[in-house]
């Protein structure tokens, strides 16, 4: 018989490493493929309550033609998350990633500890080359819980990643809604690779997380950007973020954006920039910057947005027209300072939270803005996160302070919700 829950969720990220490890020697194949449809059939199993222990005891050529047989199972219910409904590696290799995976069972975890195995997953795939990295599971929280999402909105995040500042903001909504059958919420996804929309889907469909639409959308695209894309690229077929809102009729209609944009890579192409007010005078300009003038276009007048970025967007002189241009754009809310090591040990770049609010009228003289600083990281500076002594490593234990700056948050916001929701 297999352990139960026998192995720490913390450890639930070695897995991946594991796994990776144990497939090194095969031929050739795509591991990353096949470690998807390993632990895609893990949770396939556990879902419907099949016995994953049943690979163990096959003969070779039974254990593929089983394993195929679910993928296809998979595929038809499970819509876009496999390429290939046939497993490339040997029954041996089948074999032995399940005897790993007998020390798990997924699901008893709860859904936030296999967001952050898939999360690190995602973030491990893109490493680093475009400054897309795992962002902590407490402080997607405590960006929600700054935003208070409310019933009937529309969400965006148009660097979704595994999909988890959605996630949350479904779980938010369901948990606050007076009746969890009244709960009601548009939430999009979008992200330009292909591998993370998949595993986003895969999370969703776990999750039962109904109404959420997840699209590969290079983000950065707009619609002035998108006919002179089409006629140098000649490629079938660009789509949009505001064409996938104008398809669900909701172009107008974005209420909050929750995200956390790549930190780092420069964007050179004429054809992107040149559409950007923002880049007016450059002829490259980094990511994030632009994510930010997206972002606050797609938002309704009066919707929020609740964007991780970079310190130097708030302090650096080159971005003094930038400050400029979002603050005639929008009102800015709140700045929430976080601990170098948050990001760790993927990046030290030092990071807050903006709040902002799009504006419906001119700025007025001496606006409030909110102003928070957290100093316990959840982690220590080797990226380490850091438990409650003597509690259950999970990720609502981590130790760190956001939770007073999202009571004095709130109260900053009770005494003019006009400045909010």
């Amino acid at each position: 018989m297999a352990k139960r829950h026998t192995e720490n969720p913390s450890s639930l990220e070695g897995v991946y490493t594991r796994l990776e490890e144990l497939l090194l020697a095969n031929s050739g194949e795509d591991e990353f493929e096949e470690i998807l449809k390993v632990l895609t059939l893990q949770l396939w199993c556990e879902s419907v309550a099949l016995e994953v222990d049943i690979f163990h005891n096959m003969e070779n050529k039974a254990v593929i033609e089983y394993a195929n047989e679910q993928l296809c199972k998979i595929s038809a219910q499970w819509q876009g998350v496999l390429r290939v409904t046939e497993i490339k590696i040997t029954s041996e290799q089948i074999r032995a990633c399940f005897l790993l995976l007998s020390n798990f069972r997924f699901l008893s975890y709860g859904f936030d500890e296999i967001d952050a195995l898939f999360e690190h997953i995602v973030s491990k795939e893109k490493k680093g080359a475009k400054g897309q990295f795992f962002t902590p599971r407490y402080i997607i929280n405590h960006c929600v819980n700054l935003a208070k999402p409310q019933n009937g909105e529309t969400i965006v995040d148009p660097a979704a990643g595994s999909g988890a500042f959605l996630y949350h903001s479904a779980k938010y909504i369901n948990r606050n809604a007076e009746e969890k059958n009244n709960a009601r919420y548009n939430l999009f996804a979008f992200d330009f690779d292909d591998k993370a929309v998949r595993i986003s889907k895969l999370l969703m469909y776990v999750a039962e997380i109904n109404n959420l639409k997840i699209n590969r959308v290079n983000s950065l695209i707009t619609n002035k950007s998108q006919q002179s894309l089409f006629t140098s690229k000649s490629e079938d077929t660009i789509m949009t973020i505001e064409d996938y809102l104008r398809l669900n009729k909701l172009e107008t209609k974005v209420d909050l954006i929750l995200t956390n944009p790549p930190f780092a890579g420069e964007v050179n192409e004429e054809e992107l920039i040149e559409n950007y007010e923002v880049a007016q005078g450059r002829k490259k300009i980094e990511r994030d910057i632009l994510f930010i003038e997206r972002c606050i276009n797609i938002l309704k007048p009066g919707g929020r947005m609740v964007i991780v970025l970079p310190d130097n967007v708030f302090g650096s002189r080159d971005n003094a027209r930038v400050r400029e241009w979002i603050y005639s754009k929008a009102r800015i809310v709140g700045v929430i300072g976080l601990p170098r090591n948050t990001f760790m040990p993927h990046t030290p770049v030092k990071t807050s939270i903006l709040l902002l609010k799009k504006r419906t009228r001119k700025p007025k003289p001496n606006e409030d803005v909110f102003f928070g600083i957290s100093e316990q990281a959840g982690k220590n500076s080797r990226g380490v996160l850091q438990y409650s002594k003597g509690k259950e490593k999970i990720m609502e234990n981590v130790v760190h302070d956001l939770s007073v700056i999202e009571n004095e948050f709130h109260k900053f916001i009770n005494e003019d919700k006009e400045k909010w929701i």
